[in-house]
């Protein structure tokens, strides 16, 4: 006889015990641990694929990918970055902060796929009737194709209903508002997360189910829950943008059917979400003429190349330790970049208060932009203003060299096509066309571009 195993977990962050205590460890919660049989077999089956009760193994030859076929969104920038559509019965997961605009994204893309396949829009923080109202002032005069609506927060009572009708895409708003009764804890405690989304995963794979699940964050940024959720399902898309600017950006930070670099750029109006064909001409500011400190950076992120506005400010400073605020950019970068400046190109920032800034307030992790930030750091510096048909794109070594970045032959084109007509880049085996309009100045360390700015007349351009 097997004997009995019991542990106390807590229902509000799923913390495990060996004995009963009055308060969590964990999350500080009172009265929250609750015994659990850890011999007990589970009674709900959480098997993906009931066909066969035994195991089976298929040639890879004899799968078909019938049902692997792509859909497409209606939006060109979120089909991008899944790869080219949405993959039919994939589960996917897309977060950001409150206000980012996470549930107008997805209203939008369930009125797209109503019009040719059947969706059931599930929200659990909402009435039916305040859905059908953002759903009307996102539709417009086109009006509304197959969509369902549902408030239910019982999985489980969902799960038989949808055992009983087929519908081609689910939208869950949100997995943190939804519960199931088989599990003790409240919606959005970490049990509750780790059993609905098991639940959910099976609903998918097994009827063929296209679901997206909306996840809240934490103050820190991270989805809320246990890291399995993100495990579990085939794409993690992340919505981020400072909800007191015009513009959002979608990352796709996992994606089983695509590539994970490429990014979606969309402008929040009074109408919804509206998608950006040209993002050079929107991360520029709208000054007139060139000021110092400003540099144009050349960057790619997944296979768009565009170009981005650095600004940087050096000031003196009169404090013991002189500030440094970033962003748009990793502080640790402005750290390296400035420290290769005083080593490498004898010049000192250590009494000057350095201020640096990504127009438009986008993100950027690319090494591409490491030149452009020490080109707008040095003019800056030298208060000479470089000229806004100037552009630059590199690598900085710790040596100070310029080395190659990937993409670098599409970025240059891009500068091209945009009307660039001087492009500093890093001299290295890339072999580029010549081009009659567009000047590629070729530069080897970061002595060159101290040269070059130290000799910059905004006239010249």
């Amino acid at each position: 006889m097997v004997k009995k195993r019991t542990s106390f977990i807590c229902s509000n962050c799923s913390y495990t015990a060996p004995k009963w205590l009055g308060r969590c460890p964990e999350c500080g919660e009172w009265n929250t641990l609750e015994e659990k049989d850890e011999t007990a077999i589970p009674k709900d089956n959480h098997r993906l694929f009931l066909s066969s009760p035994e195991a089976v193994f298929d040639h890879i030859n004899d799968v078909s990918t019938v049902d692997s076929e792509r859909i497409e969104s209606g939006y060109k920038e979120l089909d991008r970055i899944l790869g080219g559509g949405i993959v039919k019965g994939s589960y996917n997961l897309i977060s950001g902060h409150p206000g980012v605009g996470k549930s107008t994204l997805m209203l939008q893309a369930a009125l797209e796929i109503s019009r040719k396949c059947r969706v059931l829009y599930l929200s659990a923080e909402e009435s039916v009737s305040q859905v059908k109202i953002r759903f009307e002032r996102l539709a417009g005069k086109n009006g509304c194709g197959d969509l369902y609506l549902s408030n239910e927060n019982n999985l489980d009572k969902l799960r038989a209903k949808l055992e009983e009708e087929q519908f081609d895409f689910l939208f869950c708003d949100s997995i943190q508002s939804v519960y199931s009764p088989s599990v003790p804890g409240i919606p959005g405690s970490v049990s509750q997360i780790k059993e609905c989304a098991v639940k959910l995963l099976e609903t998918a794979k097994r009827k063929n189910i296209t679901v997206f699940v909306i996840g809240h964050v934490t103050k820190s940024g991270n989805i809320a829950g246990p890291m399995l959720l993100e495990h579990m399902v085939d794409s993690v898309l992340l919505f981020e943008g400072d909800p007191s600017l015009g513009y959002r950006v979608l990352r796709c930070s996992k994606n089983r059917f695509g590539p994970t670099d490429e990014i979606g750029i969309f402008t929040m109006t009074s109408t919804g979400l509206n998608e950006v064909e040209n993002p050079s001409q929107f991360f520029l500011s709208d000054g007139s003429g060139s000021i110092s400190g400003s540099a144009l950076a050349l960057i790619l992120e997944g296979s768009r190349p565009f170009l981005i506005e650095v600004q940087s400010l050096a000031t003196s400073s009169n404090l013991p330790q002189p500030r440094r605020v970033v962003t748009g950019i990793d502080s640790g970068r402005l750290a390296m970049i400035t420290a290769v400046l005083e080593k490498r190109g004898d010049l000192y920032f250590s009494n000057f208060d350095l201020f640096t800034n990504v127009v438009g307030g986008l993100k950027l992790k690319t090494p591409a932009v490491d030149l452009p930030v020490a080109a707008s750091l040095l003019s800056s510096l030298f208060n000479i203003a470089i000229p806004m048909s100037t552009a630059f794109v590199g690598e900085l070594g710790l040596g100070g060299e310029i080395r190659e970045v990937p993409g670098l032959e599409i970025m240059l084109r891009e500068g091209s096509r945009l009307g660039l007509k001087k492009i500093y880049a890093p001299a290295g085996r890339t072999k580029i066309k010549k081009n009659d309009k567009t000047e590629i100045v070729r530069i080897n360390s970061i002595f060159d571009i101290i040269e070059e700015i130290r000799s910059m007349n905004i006239f010249d351009n």
